[in-house]
């Protein structure tokens, strides 16, 4: 063993060289090995896609584009060229209002789908029975329409693009426009909502108003008439001047108390949603953009945390303090406009009693021509007042009538059409995919079970496991149609048996000759095919054994394995045949007492063997029996005895196997596997060495592991291990033609 130790080095250090190549031939063996595996799993994928792709039932996604502006396009010359400034903001709360669950319950409304049964045939019904008006329905139902609803921003442009999912082409485009024609109608009813308040209280001070002037007109009219007014003297005129000027002072002070009233009644409606255009606070509209951005940011994280996440409370607790900070600034400013009226209010009632009392002054004086003369300016006034507010009502009337017009800053781009081609399920997309990720998982599952995979298969599990070196490998032997039986196992034709005991050592021909390249069995493959591939490996174990023994201090070399079935026998009897092929005088012993074959392989008659010597006192020459291979000779078992063990490892075995040594150049022992039986272990003492025969693909690592610790444990020396029953196809003789590589090709 110690001469295998250069070229031991001599692999490790050219191993690195072609690391490469190596892992790739490695992956390439794997492939091939479980290549029925990622066939399988792929075949079964594309199967299983394919009957879905082609059974379940397509669905058509209707699709329209709307586009979204800040304001409409009917406006004043100076904002229609008004650069306006990008808020993403108001345009991400767009998108939220389209996915709405007050949107969805107003198209549902609006096309009663409620009471279409390809809609809610599915939802689950309440226990009030499922009507529009079960609020458990109702939510189940806006969840379901909602689910297939999608929005979707073109980016770089204010359109946004909208789809709606249903098994009717026809069905899903009906939808998808009516869901347009609601939030058109969502959106005019949200931006004229506080212009209709105002223009309310406008309309009913004028009417008031009007109704003064008539009332005072008249009544300037029947007092001039009464009292036959024609003209004023010059004190007179001037406790009438006086008199004009207050009640124009009041007229004043009762159209900025007017005003402060509509602008009072227009924002006191004001919410963190909606701010009216009245409120031109910069502080209010940036506490409202904050809120809106965290409201934004709080509504975009719900859908990925819960609630009770840290983030999500800091968030809710930020978004509570930005909405109380924008109700606190909108309730001040409020507050404020509520003082300023009541300032006004108490202002002019304060100008009222000056005016008044003017008024009483002048009656005095004059009471005739002064009063003609107060409400002659008092009707002059309220028409000066009527005025003032006709003009307001204009400027707030206009965009109230626009609403009756349908005019909106959201326009349909796109209007959705029937889709001819379903969107799901793509089947060839889908086949493809699903080939592909057959191909994938099934090389994941092959390398996966190649790794759950405990057995020998190579060199390096041998040296890696066991620690010990690779004498070789043989490939695994298919019979032909004339051949029997398993190649490695034990043999139970019973007809076979008989024919060969009765053929005596010339039958062995009946196998074939020496020429032939087509063996029928694996048991001597090495004489009657030696031209074949099976006898090249043997002879290159040869080979190799000769080297790990050069001065020929291993003679007595135990052939054995850690279970059954992996082959020792075969391999012993054609290791025989390459040792005696090579000019070594050879006998095989056929110490497997339990389950003997070599005298079967062999072709050898009569049952004196191994037995009759231990137990019968036979002599030792009689038993001694030539093979059809030169220089190969037999120890046949002999009869099964009910004591093996200790036969084997009696004094007389020892003195048997000092014998052969000095006649034969190797005796080869054919012994029982060794976790099996102690039959091999206990003729440690006597054997100068021992072979591990194991199969590849079959033989576990702790089977392997446990075969050396038995042997190491009774002071047997293990010469090597011979991988047998590879299969070539799964290792497309890299393994061999490394062992070539390292070890020479050897002579016949």
């Amino acid at each position: 063993m110690d001469s295998m130790d250069p070229m031991d080095n001599e692999t490790r250090q050219e191993q690195p060289e072609k690391g490469s190549a190596i892992d790739f031939r490695e992956y390439w063996r794997v492939v091939l090995k479980r290549r029925w595996t990622v066939i399988t799993f792929a075949v079964t994928m594309l199967a299983v896609v394919g009957l879905y792709s082609f059974l379940v039932r397509p669905t058509y996604t209707a699709r329209g584009t709307l586009l979204i502006e800040r304001e409409p396009n009917i406006l004043s010359f100076e904002e229609i060229f008004q650069i306006e400034t990008f808020n993403d903001d108001y345009f991400q709360t767009q998108y939220k209002l389209l996915q709405s669950r007050t949107l969805a319950e107003d198209t549902i409304d609006r096309l009663k789908l409620y009471e279409n049964a390809a809609f809610a045939g599915k939802v689950k019904k309440g226990k009030d029975g499922g009507g529009w008006t079960d609020p458990v329905f109702r939510g189940r139902l806006v969840e379901e329409f909602q689910g297939r609803l999608g929005v979707k921003p073109i980016s770089q442009t204010r359109l946004v693009e909208v789809s709606f999912k249903d098994r009717d082409p026809k069905f899903a485009a009906e939808v998808l426009n009516a869901l347009f024609e609601a939030y058109i109608d969502m959106n005019v009813q949200k931006k004229f909502q506080a212009t209709e308040q105002a223009t309310e209280f406008l309309t009913g001070q004028i009417a008031g108003i009007r109704s003064e002037i008539d009332r005072d007109e008249r009544k300037l009219q029947e007092y001039g008439a009464e009292k036959n007014i024609i003209a004023l003297s010059d004190t007179e005129t001037t406790v009438v001047e006086k008199l004009g000027e207050l009640n124009k002072a009041l007229t004043a002070v009762q159209i900025d108390m007017i005003q402060k009233e509509t602008y009072y009644n227009e924002i006191r409606m004001a919410s963190p949603d909606y701010i009216p255009e009245a409120i031109n606070n910069p502080l209010i509209q940036r506490l409202r953009e904050d809120y809106v951005r965290m409201s934004r940011e709080y509504t975009k994280k719900q859908e990925t945390f819960l609630p009770d996440y840290p983030e999500m409370k800091r968030l809710k607790t930020e978004l509570d303090a930005a909405k109380i900070a924008l109700e606190t600034e909108t309730g001040g400013l409020i507050k404020g406009a509520y003082s300023d009226y009541q300032a006004a209010l108490k202002q002019y009632r304060s100008l009222e009693a000056v005016f008044n009392r003017q008024k009483q002054d002048a009656i005095q004086m004059n009471s005739n021509a002064i009063l003609y003369s107060s409400l002659k300016n008092e009707v002059a006034n309220k028409k000066s007042l009527l005025e003032n507010l006709m003009r307001r009502e204009s400027e707030t009337g206009v965009s109230a009538r626009l609403k009756g017009l349908r005019t909106s800053n959201v326009w349909i781009v796109d209007r959705a059409e029937v889709p001819i081609e379903p969107s799901s399920p793509k089947k060839k997309l889908n086949m493809v995919l699903a080939l592909m990720l057959g191909l994938f998982g099934g090389l994941g599952l092959a390398f996966l079970f190649e790794h759950l995979d405990s057995s020998i298969k190579s060199f390096e599990d041998v040296e890696k496991y066991a620690k010990l070196p690779s004498l070789g490998m043989v490939p695994s032997f298919s019979p032909n149609k004339t051949g029997h039986g398993h190649p490695y196992g034990r043999r139970g034709d019973k007809k076979k048996s008989k024919k060969g005991e009765g053929a005596g050592t010339g039958g062995a021909g009946a196998e074939g000759d020496g020429g032939d390249d087509k063996p029928r069995s694996i048991e001597l493959v090495t004489h009657f095919a030696p031209k074949s591939t099976y006898s090249e490996n043997y002879r290159s174990i040869r080979t190799t054994l000769l080297l790990t023994m050069p001065d020929s201090k291993l003679k007595t070399i135990a052939v054995t394995s850690a279970l059954p079935r992996e082959g020792k026998t075969a391999t012993t009897s054609n290791l025989g045949v390459t040792l005696a092929q090579a000019g070594k005088k050879v006998v095989i012993v056929d110490a497997d007492l339990r389950k003997p074959c070599q005298n079967r392989i062999f072709k050898l008659k009569g049952m004196s063997g191994l037995t009759n010597y231990l137990a019968a006192g036979m002599v030792l020459r009689d038993l001694v029996q030539p093979t059809a291979v030169p220089n190969l000779y037999l120890i046949a078992a002999g009869p099964v005895p009910p004591n093996p063990v200790e036969l084997l490892g009696s004094e007389k075995m020892a003195v048997m196997l000092d014998e052969l040594k000095k006649v034969f150049d190797y005796i080869l022992l054919d012994t029982p596997p060794v976790l099996a039986v102690s039959d091999a272990v206990v003729m440690g003492p006597h054997l100068d060495g021992a072979i591990l025969v194991v199969r590849g693909g079959k033989t576990s690592r702790d089977a392997l592991r446990g075969a050396r610790e038995m042997l190491d444990r009774h002071k047997i020396k293990t010469v090597g291990v011979i991988i047998n029953d590879v299969q070539v196809r799964d290792y497309d003789y890299y393994y061999m033609g490394r062992y070539y590589k390292y070890y020479g090709r050897p002579e016949a």
